[in-house]
This record gives structure tokens, C-alpha cells and sequence, in this order.
């Protein structure tokens, strides 16, 4: 398992806290294929989940896209935890062969006893989360061409193509297009890479 407890000390809720993974009770990760279906609506863990390898991707339940992707030593499924709901929020799929690390609630809850500094770690990381959907929430009621956009990128899990076929799409001017991209990156809403548009959730 010493391996594992290695591969912790490098998320951010461990960040380099060695005695707080010494004292975490964990168990072996479980293995995904690609396509396998990590969470759903119904079927999830009330744990969360540490990807050692490979990578999984997020995709809402009722709509086309992809939300996020977590790659090596990202965290998922805060949402399972401390929580009364018969559904989780979203479907996690292992978009190639990857190796997942769970660490259940009450163990996580113990953990936070012992070590306070890493409660703190999991409730920055809930109010960054709270931030973001408040600043897209509010984005996407403002409207504008910004808002317009980002709604779009929203919907459709991002863009790849030419930025004049974006812009035809949306009914936008380039200049505008262009400005409102600049934004939504400098909010650190987004990613472009070439002709790729990706949201950042």
C-alpha cells in the first residue's frame, strides 16, 4: 500500500501531509476498463475517488458533452460525499484502462478528526467549487456575447474547428468572438489549444 499512500501525498487534500496519510485507512484500487462506467445516477460509492492511472471523464446525465476529465492524481466524486441523495450528479466513465484509489467517507471523516489541516484542504477545495458555479451561473443569466458562448461551449462539451465556423454558428462577429474568448480564458473558464475549445468544469 506504500505506494499508494505516495501517490496521495501529491493531491490536494494530502499536500505533502505525511501523517495524515499514515493514519488513513485505505483499501486496493480497482481497476477500469476503457468504458467502464466508474459512477452513474444509481450506482456510485460514498467515497472519493483518487485516479493513480489512466483517466476518466465526466459527462452530465441529461445532456450531450463532456464536463471535465480527471487525469492522473486528480480527485473525484466530492459530491457523493455527506450527503442524503439517492443520485449523484453525474456519469463517470474510464476513458482508457485506469486504476482508481477509494477512500470511503468514514474513514475520510476520521481522518479529518486527526488531522484538521486536511478538513480545511477538502473545504477550500468545496468553495472554489462554489465560486466557479456562481461565476458561470451569473455569466450564463448576464447573456451577451460572452454569455452566449459559453452557454454554447457549455452545451455541446466545447468546440473544435475553425473559429469563423464558431462564429457563423453563434450569429457573432469575429472581433466580438475573439474578445469574448480572451475573457472566458482569462477567467480560466476555458482552454483553446489550436482549434480546439474546451470548458474547464
Amino acid at each position: 500500500m506504500e505506494k499508494y499512500r505516495e501517490a496521495l501525498l501529491n493531491t490536494y487534500l494530502f499536500k505533502n501531509n505525511r501523517s495524515a496519510v499514515e493514519d488513513l485507512e485505505i483499501n486496493s484500487p480497482v481497476t477500469f476498463n476503457k468504458g467502464d462506467t466508474v459512477y452513474d445516477k444509481k450506482e456510485f460509492r460514498n467515497s472519493i475517488g483518487v485516479v493513480l492511472s489512466g483517466s476518466l471523464k465526466a459527462y452530465p446525465l441529461e445532456a450531450t458533452g463532456t464536463l471535465t476529465t480527471f487525469g492522473k492524481g486528480s480527485i473525484f466524486g466530492a459530491a457523493a460525499l455527506f450527503s442524503q441523495s439517492e443520485n449523484y450528479i453525474s456519469r463517470i466513465e474510464a476513458s482508457t484502462s485506469s486504476e482508481v484509489l477509494f477512500i470511503e467517507e468514514m474513514s475520510l471523516l476520521e481522518n479529518f478528526k486527526k488531522h484538521p489541516e486536511v478538513a480545511v484542504n477538502f473545504m477550500s477545495f468545496l468553495t472554489d467549487r462554489i465560486r466557479f458555479l456562481n461565476e458561470r451561473l451569473a455569466l450564463m443569466m448576464r447573456g451577451g456575447a460572452e454569455g452566449k458562448l459559453y452557454d454554447f461551449l457549455c452545451k455541446n462539451g466545447g468546440y473544435e474547428g475553425k473559429m469563423t465556423g464558431l462564429a457563423s454558428l453563434l450569429c457573432m462577429g469575429r472581433t466580438s468572438l475573439y474578445r469574448s474568448l480572451e475573457n472566458l480564458e482569462h477567467k480560466k473558464m476555458i482552454v483553446r489549444e489550436d482549434n480546439k475549445i474546451k470548458v474547464i468544469a
